[in-house]
C-alpha cells in the first residue's frame, strides 16, 4: 500500500506522482540511481571530465600515442599577444591512426571513436591552448563534394612537452574528483546479535515491542475509518439499486499494521445481474464505478476523486477529511475478493506468534522512514510475503497453505525441506497453473505433471481446494491454529537482524525465489517456470534489455503463483534495497561493530535504523557502485577499469564515512516519536512521517 510518508507534505502529493515512478526519496535523490548514472558518475571522475567537458584522461592517452607513434616535425612560429613563441619541436599523427592505436590498447578502448577523441582534443585545446590541437586539410574550393567522413584528414599535433602537461592537468583534475564509495559493510556477514549482553538485548526487545504498541491507529481513528467505510457502503448501493453490495477493508487496515495516516483500501463487491454474460457483466461494473465516482465528488468531505478505468484493475482514487480532521487517501477497486483473502491469510500469520507482528511492523516503518516501498517498485504486501517466508523458513510459523493441522512434527519440516530440493515435488503442488498458464516447453516440460490435489504436509491427506475468483486460495485458519508451538525461541530482535542480514548478504536474487507458500527464501528460480533464472550473461552493461527483460526479483505470490511480487523493481533499485538490509543488520549490531562507539551508545539501535535518507549522504550517484558491484561485473563497455573494485576500493579514504554522517544527523535532527501524535498538532513534516 502506498504511504503518507512517501509524500513531501499533503499539499504537494500530486506534483510528486512523477518523482516517485522514477525511485525519488525525501531529500530528493534517487532510491535507486539509475545504473547508467552511477558509471557514468565515477567514469567522469576518474577520467577527471571538467564541467566543460575536456577529458584529461583520454587525451594524457592520446599525447602518449602520438609521442611514442607519431611523426617527430616542427611547427611554424605563431605569436600569442605581443609575445612570440619560437620554433618548437612537436610531434602529429593522424586522427584516425590514433583511434586505431587507441583501440589495440585492450577491452576497455575497443569501441572508442574518433568524435569522441576529437570533442576531448578541442576541448582541451580550448583550456590550454598550442599544447594539442586538431588541424584539417585546406578547404575544397574546386566545387567537389565534400568527404562523408568528417574525421577523414584530421592531423592531431602536439608540442613536445604535452605528455607533461596533461599528466599535470590529469593529476590535478582528480585531485578535485575524488571518488567515494558507501561502505560494502562486510564484516556484518559473519556478526551475530548473540554478543549482546542479556540487559542489551532485553532493551532492544523492549523498543521493537514498543513499535507494535505505539505505532497504530488510535481507537478514534479506527472509528472513522469503519464510518467511511460503511458511508461508502451506502452510497455504492444508492448507486447501484437492486442488487446486493457489500464494502470491506482489506491491506493494512484490515490486518493492524498501520498508522492514523496509512491508506484506506476498500474492496466493493457487487452481485452481478442474472443471465449476464462476462462482456455485459464488465461493462456493467464500469457503469457503476464511473456512477460511484461521481457520486462521490458531490458528497462531502471528498477532496478529490479519481477513476482509474484504464488500470488493468479499474479503481477509484479519492482523499477524504475525516469529522476528526484526518485527512486520509485511499483506493476503491471491486469485487476483490482476493486481496480480501491475501490480507486473511496475514492476519493469521499475525496472530499466530506475537514475534510475527513484531518483527512486520518494524519491518514496515523502517521501509517507510528510509522511503523503500512504493507502488512503482515493491509495495509493502511484497515487503511483507519476504518477511513471511523468511519466518517460515526458520520455523517461527508453519506453512498454513501446505497443512491441515498446526501440530507439525520434524517429520513433516523434513518433508518440507526434500519439497524446496526437488523440482519435481513443486511441480506437483502447481496443479491449478499447469494445464492453463504454462505452454509446453523442454524447459518446464516436469510443470506438466502436477497432480490433482496437495496434500498435508503432516497427515498426507488432501488439502481443501477452496477457490478464490477462480484461483486456489486455501490455508489453514481456525482454533487448530491453537495447537501451533513454534520450535524456535530467538527473540523478536534476533529474527529482525537474522532477516536483515539473510536477505542483505546471502539472499541471491539471481538464483532464488522467495515462496511464502512453499515456506522458503532459496527456492531455485528454475524450479518455477513463471519465474526463470538469469542468463548467466546477463548483465547491466545493456541497461536497456537488462531493465526490460529481466525481473531480478521473484517473489511469489501466495495465490496468484504466476504473479511475481517483485516484477515492477528494476534491477539497481535491487541491489539497493539489499544493500539497506545490510545497513539495517548493522544499525542494530552491539557498539564493538562502530567505529564511534561512545556516540552509538547515546542512541537506541532503532533511532539508527529508523534515520531517514538525507541528500547529505545519498547525493551522489556514483556511491551506489559497491552496492551495485555485482551486476557491474565485467566492467560496462567502453569503460576503462572496472567501475567499483573491491580489492582496490575498499579503503578508509574511498569509504563514505556513514557512521560519522549518521551520528552528525542523529545528533541534529528532531527525534521524532514512534507514537503518531493528533495529526492536527503535529507540524506538516513530522506529520506525513506517520
Amino acid at each position: 500500500m502506498r504511504t503518507n510518508s512517501a509524500q513531501k507534505s499533503s499539499s504537494s502529493s500530486s506534483s510528486m506522482l512523477p518523482a516517485l515512478a522514477k525511485g525519488l526519496g525525501p531529500a530528493g535523490v534517487k532510491r535507486f540511481p539509475y545504473i547508467n548514472l552511477v558509471t557514468s558518475t565515477i567514469r567522469n571522475k576518474r577520467e577527471g571530465v571538467m564541467n566543460d567537458g575536456c577529458n584529461f584522461d583520454l587525451v594524457s592517452t592520446v599525447t602518449k600515442t602520438v609521442l611514442d607513434k607519431g611523426t617527430a616535425n616542427d611547427i611554424e612560429p605563431c605569436t600569442s599577444g605581443d609575445s612570440s613563441i619560437g620554433r618548437v619541436h612537436s610531434h602529429s599523427m593522424p586522427l584516425q591512426l590514433v583511434v586505431r592505436a587507441l583501440r589495440q590498447r585492450g577491452k576497455g578502448w575497443r569501441r572508442i571513436s574518433a568524435n569522441r577523441v576529437r570533442t576531448a582534443l578541442e576541448a582541451c585545446g580550448q583550456l590550454a591552448p598550442g599544447i594539442i590541437s586538431v588541424v584539417g586539410p585546406e578547404p575544397k574550393s574546386d566545387g567537389s563534394e565534400v568527404d562523408s567522413d568528417p574525421n577523414r584528414g584530421l592531423i592531431v599535433q602536439q608540442t613536445i612537452d604535452a605528455c607533461s602537461t596533461m599528466e599535470r592537468l590529469l593529476c590535478e583534475a582528480k585531485s578535485k574528483a575524488h571518488v567515494s564509495f558507501l561502505p560494502t559493510l562486510d564484516h556484518v556477514a559473519s556478526a551475530r546479535l548473540s554478543s549482546l549482553s542479556h540487559s542489551q538485548l532485553l532493551e532492544l526487545n523492549t523498543d521493537v515491542a514498543e513499535v507494535v504498541r505505539f505505532w497504530q491507529p488510535s481507537a478514534f481513528n479506527v472509528s472513522e475509518v469503519n464510518a467511511l467505510v460503511t458511508r461508502i457502503e451506502a452510497l455504492a448501493r444508492v448507486v447501484n439499486q437492486g442488487r446486493f453490495v457489500t464494502a470491506r477493508l482489506f491491506g493494512s487496515r484490515n490486518y493492524g499494521l498501520c498508522s492514523n495516516l496509512s491508506d484506506v483500501d476498500i474492496t466493493v463487491s457487487v452481485s452481478s445481474p442474472r443471465g449476464s454474460g462476462a462482456q455485459e457483466t464488465d461493462a456493467s461494473n464500469r457503469s457503476f464505478f464511473r456512477d460511484l465516482a461521481a457520486l462521490l465528488r458531490k458528497s462531502a468531505g471528498f477532496t478529490r476523486v479519481i477513476n482509474v478505468s484504464h488500470a488493468r484493475v479499474p479503481i477509484i482514487k479519492f482523499v477524504f477529511v475525516t469529522p476528526g480532521k484526518y485527512r486520509l487517501e485511499g483506493d476503491i477497486s471491486l469485487n476483490g475478493s482476493k486481496g480480501l483473502a491475501k490480507s486473511r491469510l496475514i492476519a493469521t500469520y499475525l496472530g499466530l506468534d506475537p514475534r510475527v507482528r513484531q518483527v512486520l511492523s518494524v519491518l514496515k516503518l523502517w521501509a517507510i522512514r528510509r522511503d523503500i516501498t512504493n507502488h512503482n517498485t515493491l509495495n509493502s504486501f511484497g515487503l511483507m510475503m519476504m518477511a513471511i517466508a523468511f519466518l517460515i523458513s526458520r520455523k517461527v510459523i508453519p506453512p498454513l497453505q501446505l497443512l491441515a493441522t498446526a501440530h507439525v512434527t520434524p517429520q513433516a519440516w523434513a518433508r518440507l525441506a526434500k519439497i524446496h530440493h526437488s523440482p519435481h515435488k513443486i511441480a506437483m503442488l502447481y496443479p491449478a497453473i499447469n494445464s492453463a498458464s504454462a505452454p509446453t516447453t523442454p524447459e518446464n516440460a516436469s510443470f506438466q505433471l502436477g497432480g490433482s490435489a496437495v496434500r498435508c504436509l503432516q497427515s498426507g491427506a488432501d488439502l481443501p481446494e477452496w477457490t478464490v475468483e477462480g484461483t486456489r486460495a486455501y490455508y489453514l485458519n481456525g482454533g487448530e491454529l491453537n495447537r501451533w508451538r513454534s520450535p524456535n525461541h530467538d527473540s523478536s530482535a534476533t529474527l529482525l537482524f537474522d532477516m536483515f542480514r539473510y536477505y542483505g548478504f546471502e539472499f541471491n536474487p539471481r538464483l532464488h525465489a522467495i515462496s511464502p507458500r512453499l515456506g522458503s527464501t532459496t527456492i531455485p528460480r528454475a524450479s518455477l517456470y513463471h519465474l526463470p533464472p538469469l542468463d548467466s550473461e546477463t548483465t547491466i552493461a545493456d541497461p536497456n534489455k537488462w531493465r526490460n527483460k529481466v525481473r531480478l526479483l521473484a517473489i511469489e505470490d501466495p495465490f496468484d503463483l504466476a504473479v511475481n511480487c517483485g516484477r515492477n523493481a528494476p534491477p539497481e533499485w535491487v541491489e539497493g534495497l539489499l544493500w539497506e538490509m545490510r545497513r539495517a543488520a548493522w544499525t542494530l549490531l552491539p557498539t564493538e561493530h562502530h567505529h564511534n562507539r561512545h556516540h552509538a551508545k547515546q542512541h537506541s539501535p532503532l533511532d539508527r535504523l529508523l534515520l531517514p535518507p538525507t541528500e547529505k549522504i545519498y547525493c551522489d550517484p556514483g556511491i551506489w557502485a559497491s552496492a551495485y558491484h555485482r551486476a557491474l561485473e565485467p566492467p560496462l563497455p567502453g569503460s576503462m577499469a572496472p567501475v567499483f573494485d573491491p580489492a582496490v576500493d575498499c579503503v578508509p579514504d574511498r569509504t563514505v564515512d556513514l557512521e560519522g554522517l549518521e551520528n552528525a544527523q542523529l545528533r541534529g535532527s528532531l527525534a521524532l516519536p514512534i507514537r503518531p501524535p493528533n495529526p492536527v498538532t503535529l507540524p506538516g513534516q513530522m506529520r506525513q512521517t506517520f
